[in-house]
């Protein structure tokens, strides 16, 4: 004969009555989908900054000048000065003493540099919340940035356009203007930058707020599984005798309960 299975117990209240098996409520995590924009757009300004604060230091303009097939002069420009592959003639030397070039390395130089505070900060409020004060300030210091790195690379670009449209070819004397490495690696940073404003942009959106707690933990299950639910019958009310009819007036039996002795 086999034994009875033993059902599991469930603990009750003093009335017997079956309480509810409380299960831990699992901790929810914050939702990190909405904080990866934000992540992205700290680590593209950060990579904007460095191509535009390198390029401003590399060559990125180019003249040369050839007479009778001959290099007769030749430098380059940075955004911060100009170097000679030919040492250039006393008059020459007189006439460039007396220019400077466009440095464009002084706005570039404040763009990165908003770029690299605007990144610290983002990383910095990574984990709060998109409305908080930290991450309002690293949106904007990304957008303020990645908007002035992208104006001044266009610029340097319309002026390396104009200058390019200056080269002459007489047969004797050739002038040639050309871009050196820096211009590129300045275009690049101005591309990431664009990236790193539209990056900022979507960082905008807030978070889900979090769904409304149920009644029962999840998972909870207020019967263990395959214990069928128990019905407890009404507990049945006291009986109470009704109260006997009362004797019309002037009966025998009224006259009776009159002249009874009250006990």
């Amino acid at each position: 004969m086999n034994a009875p299975q033993q059902q599991p117990s469930h603990p009750t209240d003093p009335f017997g009555a079956r309480q509810p098996v409380q299960t831990p409520v699992a901790t929810q995590r914050p939702p990190s989908d909405a904080r990866l924009p934000r992540l992205f757009a700290a680590m593209m300004g950060v990579f904007a900054g460095l191509l535009v604060l390198i390029a401003t230091f590399l060559p990125q303009s180019t003249y040369e000048q050839l007479s009778d097939g001959k290099t007769v002069s030749k430098f380059a420009e940075t955004g911060w000065s100009r170097s000679f592959d030919i040492e250039p003639s006393t008059e020459e030397k007189d006439f460039y003493d007396k220019t400077h070039v466009a440095r464009y390395g002084i706005p570039l130089s404040a763009t990165a540099l908003t770029l690299f505070a605007g990144a610290a900060v983002g990383f910095a409020s990574y984990r709060r919340n998109s409305g908080s004060p930290a991450a309002t300030t690293a949106r904007t210091l990304l957008i303020a940035g990645g908007a002035g790195t992208a104006i001044g690379v266009w610029m340097f670009g319309m002026d390396i356009s104009a200058s390019l449209s200056f080269g002459q070819d007489t047969g004797r004397f050739v002038s040639r203007y050309g871009t050196g490495s820096g211009f590129w690696i300045l275009l690049a940073g101005g591309l990431v930058a664009l990236l790193t404003i539209g990056l900022a942009i979507v960082a905008n959106r807030r978070e889900p707020a979090p769904s409304p707690q149920a009644p029962y933990p999840v998972g909870h299950t207020p019967y263990a599984p395959g214990v069928p639910q128990q019905h407890y019958p009404a507990q049945p009310q006291a009986y109470e005798p009704p109260s006997p009819p009362t004797p019309p007036a002037g009966s025998a039996l009224q006259q009776q309960d009159i002249l009874r002795p009250f006990p």
